[in-house]
C-alpha cells in the first residue's frame, strides 16, 4: 500500500501541477488572433483532514411513521390476518401497505430540515446527530462513526473571458446562485460557491472549445471535423455520463481545463417551469458534485481498499488513481451564455457536427459553435 500519508490541517497538498500562463497567459501565436477570446479558469483548493460523519440515514426511513401493529404481508393467497387485510385468508398488496406506512408530512418536514442548511461532508454535524437520534427513538441501534478522508473545500474560483490581443476582460462568471424569495435557505451566507469535489488546483488560460456532452464519441466527432482540443479549455454540458468521466475525457484529449454547465434543454426552462414555480433548474443554478473517477474506485482517494479511519494506510495524493488532474468548475447556463456567444462564427457550427449538439439556449439567440 505504500507509506502512510496523513496531511495536516490546512496543508496545501501537491494534488496536481499548477497551470499558469506567461505574461498574461498568451503565446505569440495567440496574440496574433485579434478576434478570438480566451477563458481563464482559476481554482484553488484546500486539502485538509475532514471528519466525515457517516450516518445510517435514509430519508424514506426517517419519514416513516412506525407502528407497533406491524402489517402481515402475504404475496400469495394464505391465511393472514393483520392491519390492512380486508378479510381473513385474503392477500395484501405490499405496495399499498408500504405507502400506508409512509407519512407525507414527515417526508416534507425531513426534506425541509435536511435541505435547510449547507452540510457538505465534514461540516454541520447537527444533521448527522438528528438522524442518529431519530433512529434511536425508533428503537434502532444507530451511532456516528468518524472517518478521515482527504477532501477539498473551495477557497477561491474565477472564470474570466478576455480578448487575447487587448487583454480586455469581456465577462466574469458569477459562480453564485441567486437567492429565491420565500426560500430562506437560499440566503444563507454559508452556501457554497461553484466548485467540483476533487477538482485539481489550477490557474490556466486557453481558448474555448465547445464539446457537447464531452463523451469520447463527441471528442472523436470534433477530431473528425478538424477541431483540436489540445491546450484548450473545454466547455461541456452536463448529461450523458458522470461529470468525472467528462473531465477525464477532456484531459485524455489534451484539454488543460474543463467547464461544465447545465443546458436548459436538459435541465431548465426547455423542460418546464423552473424553481420555485416548478422542478427544473433556474438560470443561475449550477451542479455541484464530485469529479472523482468512481469507475476506478469510489471514496477516499488516499485509502483505496480501506475505510478511511485515522490510522489507515494512505498513499501520496500524486499516486491516487481516481482523481482528475486538470481544473474544472461548474457553471450555470446564465454564465455559459457569454462563452457560447464568444464562439459564434468560430470553428464549426455545432449543427454540422450533429443535430444533438444544439442545446436549448437557441431561444436566447445563441448559436452553438465549436470554436476555438
Amino acid at each position: 500500500m505504500g507509506s502512510s500519508y496523513l496531511p495536516a490541517d490546512n496543508e496545501m497538498l501537491p494534488l496536481a501541477t499548477r497551470h499558469s500562463g506567461n505574461s498574461g497567459g498568451l503565446t505569440s501565436e495567440e496574440k496574433a488572433i485579434p478576434t478570438r477570446s480566451k477563458a481563464k479558469v482559476n481554482v484553488r483548493r484546500r486539502a485538509i483532514v475532514i471528519t466525515l460523519l457517516a450516518t445510517v440515514s435514509m430519508l424514506v426511513w426517517a419519514a416513516m411513521s412506525l407502528s407497533s401493529n406491524q402489517p402481515c404481508i402475504s404475496l400469495e393467497s394464505a391465511e393472514c390476518d393483520g392491519p390492512g387485510s380486508e378479510n381473513s385468508g385474503g392477500s395484501i398488496d405490499p405496495a399499498q401497505v408500504f405507502m400506508g406506512m409512509v407519512s407525507t408530512d414527515h417526508l416534507r418536514d425531513n426534506l425541509k430540515y435536511y435541505t435547510s442548511s449547507t452540510h457538505v461532508a465534514g461540516t454541520n454535524d447537527t444533521q448527522g446527530a438528528y438522524t442518529r437520534d431519530y433512529f434511536l427513538r425508533q428503537g434502532i441501534d444507530a451511532k456516528i462513526v468518524e472517518y478521515y478522508p482527504w477532501m477539498n473545500h473551495p477557497l477561491d474560483q474565477k472564470v474570466l473571458l478576455f480578448n487575447a490581443t487587448t487583454h480586455e476582460v469581456l465577462f466574469e462568471a458569477g459562480l453564485t446562485e441567486d437567492p429565491v424569495p420565500g426560500d430562506p435557505a437560499s440566503y444563507d451566507p454559508n452556501n457554497l460557491p461553484a466548485f467540483h469535489g476533487y477538482s485539481a488546483n489550477g490557474n490556466i488560460t486557453g481558448q474555448i472549445v465547445y464539446a457537447n456532452y464531452g463523451t469520447f464519441t463527441d471528442f472523436k466527432m470534433l477530431a473528425n471535423a478538424g477541431i483540436n482540443v489540445e491546450g484548450k479549455v473545454v466547455l461541456m454540458r452536463y448529461g450523458s455520463m458522470l461529470r468525472g468521466l467528462q473531465v477525464h475525457a477532456a484531459h485524455t484529449h489534451g484539454a488543460i481545463g474543463a467547464l461544465l454547465y447545465s443546458d436548459p434543454a436538459d435541465d431548465g426552462y426547455a423542460k418546464g417551469k423552473v424553481y420555485p414555480k416548478g422542478p427544473w433548474r433556474p438560470e443561475s443554478s449550477f451542479q455541484r458534485g464530485t469529479v472523482s473517477l468512481l469507475q476506478i474506485y469510489p471514496g477516499d482517494p488516499l485509502t483505496p481498499g480501506y475505510p478511511a479511519k485515522r490510522d489507515a494506510p494512505r498513499i501520496d495524493p500524486k499516486d491516487a488513481k481516481n482523481i482528475n488532474r486538470i481544473p474544472s468548475l461548474p457553471l450555470s447556463y446564465r454564465d455559459a451564455i457569454p462563452l457560447l456567444q464568444a464562439l459564434q462564427g468560430h470553428g464549426r457550427n455545432a449543427s454540422e457536427i450533429d443535430g444533438d449538439w444544439v442545446g436549448g439556449l437557441t431561444t436566447k439567440g445563441i448559436e452553438y459553435w465549436t470554436g476555438p
